[in-house]
């Protein structure tokens, strides 16, 4: 994810270490979760996107879903635990640090 690392390196028995900052602005959203645990694609993964709240909306306009302080829990379910049917959602993802809130779409398919 985002941070400050230390990189370290040694040669012929010396070793040199500095500092460096990794951005996210390269990351992309997945567009799609299968919640059928299978072991790929099974949540929304949002590692490294500094998340402070997440919102799932249906095709409607309702939420369906919202969890504050993220840690990837949401393999389309909706806020009661129930499984969501296969579609379209549409997600808002308000971000730590003053970093812009994202908004797109997520489909979720649950056929092998």
């Amino acid at each position: 994810g985002a941070g400050t690392y230390t990189l370290t390196v040694t040669v012929s028995g010396c070793d040199g270490s500095a500092p460096f900052v990794a951005a996210t602005t390269s990351c992309t959203i997945q567009k799609g979760i299968s919640a059928n645990n299978d072991g790929v694609n099974d949540f929304f993964d949002l590692e490294g996107f500094n998340v402070r709240r997440l919102q799932i909306f249906n095709r409607y306009g309702s939420k369906v879903y919202e969890r504050g302080n993220y840690t990837n829990e949401w393999k389309g379910q909706s806020d009661k635990g129930d499984e969501l049917p296969d579609g379209t959602y549409y997600y808002v993802i308000e971000r730590n640090g003053g970093e812009p809130t994202k908004t797109g779409w997520i489909y979720i398919n649950r056929k092998n």
